[in-house]
């Protein structure tokens, strides 16, 4: 990354140079999934903090019903992903520091006045998705924007140890633009990563599975009709859902799932942010996607029931908040994190509970 400031966008032009955005006050978020490359959205004058009570009717995990959603700001943020701990008592998030170092953060679940640093600076340069080990003892993020001149900035996987915030890299997981991914145990009971990226000999999109502790990458899914993948969710039996931000002619994003290899759509005409946030609910029984209402100009979540494919929203902002960005659950409960860019001006992280 040599332009400290410049903005550059990867894969069809979706891809925000996360390290470029010390300028993201006044251009927090990238493309939107059905705007063309190089469009930019009017600044918003954002809304002031509360917790508001939506109805939801997605399902899973209690979820179910009309029972009502409550979406808490935490903390304004310049932030791209966010993630709960396992119980929900603490959200960890990517974005940028006071100091404009690109970044780790917590927040307390009530939230505060402000985030608590948990790794900034190098060797993390545009850290992106981010995702809990199933333990809680660790963090995993991907970071596009790592890896160096010899790698041609192609992106890296760290993991972070926790409490104390040392980050390596994952051996294996560099060259990959890794951006979107999950935490998931396989048949063997090995604590793998699920995430979005290219492969590193070919270029082409793809879902990519590498051990927790490093090894071989193997492609779960690669090529057409991938184009842009970002946001990962992972089912109990191993079904994966993808998120892809360009795979709609009308730009609209479309979510994929992967059940042995076989890729098929799963929900399209969806308007995402970046990276496009979704989770499934802990019993598995519905997809959250964290989408923006064109009509009333604010973040909304859309629940998907994965058996059937009906679809309820629930409100997740003020008008205004219309920069969606990384969602996901907490491990141990139906308590999700997600991030919008314009929310509170700079940005926000908001909790969705019961």
């Amino acid at each position: 990354m040599t332009e400290a400031r410049g903005d550059f966008r990867r894969s069809a032009g979706v891809l925000c140079a996360v390290a470029s955005l010390a300028a993201a006050a006044s251009n927090p978020g990238c493309s939107r999934a059905e705007d063309p490359p190089g469009r930019t959205s009017a600044s918003s004058t954002g809304g002031a903090p509360g917790t508001t009570a939506a109805s939801g009717t997605g399902g899973g995990g209690g979820a179910g019903g009309d029972a009502p959603y409550a979406v808490s700001p935490l903390v304004p943020a310049i932030a791209f992903d966010a993630t709960p701990d396992a119980g929900g008592a603490y959200v960890y998030f990517t974005g940028l520091g006071a100091d404009g170092r690109a970044g780790v953060f917590r927040i307390g679940a009530q939230g505060g006045a402000g985030a608590a640093e948990i790794a900034a600076g190098p060797p993390l340069v545009a850290p992106l998705g981010i995702a809990t080990s199933a333990d809680g003892g660790r963090l995993f993020v991907a970071d596009p924007g790592a890896g160096g001149p010899a790698l041609d900035d192609a992106g890296a996987l760290f993991a972070i140890d926790l409490p104390d915030g040392a980050v390596a890299p994952i051996d294996g997981g560099e060259g990959l633009q890794a951006r979107g991914l999950e935490v998931a145990r396989g048949a063997d009971n090995e604590e793998r990563i699920i995430f979005s990226g290219r492969d590193r000999d070919d270029g082409q999109p793809g879902v990519f599975s590498l051990p927790a502790r490093g090894g071989e990458v193997s492609a779960l899914a690669k090529g057409s009709p991938l184009v842009d993948p970002s946001g990962i969710a992972v089912a109990g039996p191993g079904d994966i859902f993808v998120c892809d931000t360009l795979a709609s002619p009308d730009k609209t994003a479309t979510i994929f799932r992967i059940e042995d290899g076989f890729v098929s759509p799963f929900a399209t005409g969806l308007h995402v942010g970046y990276p496009c946030g979704i989770a499934l609910t802990r019993d598995d029984a519905a997809l959250l996607v964290l989408t923006r209402d064109p009509t009333r100009g604010a973040d909304e979540v859309v629940w998907i029931e994965v058996a059937s494919g009906a679809r309820s929203a629930t409100a997740a902002g003020a008008p205004g908040h219309d920069e969606p960005g990384g969602l996901h659950r907490a491990r141990g409960a139906d308590v999700f994190a997600f991030v919008d860019h314009r929310a509170q001006e700079q940005g926000s992280v908001f909790l969705l509970r019961q």
